[in-house]
């Protein structure tokens, strides 16, 4: 994904070129935003990754292990992030090459749109051939997951051979932005889009042909029809927080966006992971009743201490 526009990227002068103080304040301002953004997401990705990990019933749910490919995947998106942004506070040159940070950028990201893809994929093969077991097994979940990974490496390969947004050179590729638009951003909302809008038409039919069953084939259906809400929602609020910027980086060749506006759009990215690593905490419902009463708890078995102390046997 295209991180930042070249103006952006190139924002500390490497051939002596003196930048415009506005806009060395405008990159100052956005990194500066979005450093306590990133390290926010960093640090509930973990949570949320321990969380799942350690605890035996929230490993058992399938469904888990997707929300858990999602926040490493921002928690790899995120260091990448916010190390670039460090780097370009204090203006230190990065230990990678132009084309090497283009490509971790760009797979980081492209694996953030892929791990939405491969999610919704699970969902239909489990929802709607429900009766055929390897849909439902540890099997389809890691080939699932694993796809994902595989596809955001073969997709961003070009960036390890052609100069991308990252390089301050005249000769970038033409194509690029386009090939990154297209792979990146349409090609998983195609797929997410269309395996989504199969499930809710399979959903629809089946709970017309359950009513004469009882209520447990329509909780079931109610359930998958939430499970999907979620995983759409979270897939709506990253799409806003990345479309922009890859739609201007591909067509406003004639930067006639205000560069207050691109540094919104920058702001953006980090908020979207932020917002999604938090929706997903909240709307997974055994992690956000384990977390309340993990809080509610804490202070009620301090505040026992500090009476036992007070008032020993």
């Amino acid at each position: 994904m295209n991180n930042s526009d070249n103006s952006s990227n190139s924002s500390i002068p490497t051939n002596g070129e003196q930048l415009n103080n506005s806009v060395l304040q405008r990159i100052i301002a956005s990194d500066i935003i979005q450093i306590p953004l990133l390290s926010l997401t960093i640090i509930l990705a973990i949570a949320y990754t321990v969380l799942i990990l350690i605890r035996p019933t929230f490993r058992r749910n399938k469904l888990n292990w997707f929300t858990v490919n999602l926040c490493l995947t921002s928690l790899l998106l995120s260091i990448i992030l916010l190390s670039m942004c460090i780097n370009q506070l204090l203006n230190i040159s990065s230990p990678f090459s132009c084309r090497a940070q283009a490509f971790f950028v760009n797979m980081a990201s492209c694996q953030l749109m892929y791990s939405h893809s491969v999610a919704s994929i699970s969902r239909l093969l489990a929802i709607v051939y429900a009766n055929k077991h390897i849909f439902r097994s540890n099997v389809c979940l890691w080939g699932c997951i694993g796809s994902g990974w595989l596809i955001a490496v073969l997709v961003t390969l070009p960036y390890l051979f052609i100069d991308g947004f990252t390089c301050v050179s005249s000769t970038q590729a033409a194509l690029l932005p386009y090939y990154a638009l297209i792979t990146i951003l349409i090609l998983p909302v195609v797929i997410v889009a269309v395996c989504n809008c199969r499930i809710l038409q399979y959903v629809r039919k089946s709970t017309r042909q359950v009513h004469a069953e009882g209520g447990r084939g329509q909780v079931s259906h109610a359930r998958d029809v939430r499970l999907l809400k979620i995983l759409i929602s979270n897939f709506v609020i990253f799409l806003i927080g990345w479309a922009p910027l890859f739609i201007t980086q591909t067509f406003d060749k004639t930067n006639s966006i205000s560069k207050n506006l691109a540094a919104c759009f920058q702001v953006l990215q980090p908020l979207s992971m932020l917002s999604e690593v938090l929706l997903l905490m909240y709307t997974n419902q055994p992690v956000r009743l384990f977390l309340k009463q993990l809080l509610v708890r804490s202070p009620q078995v301090l505040r026992n201490n500090n009476v036992r102390t007070v008032h020993p046997n």
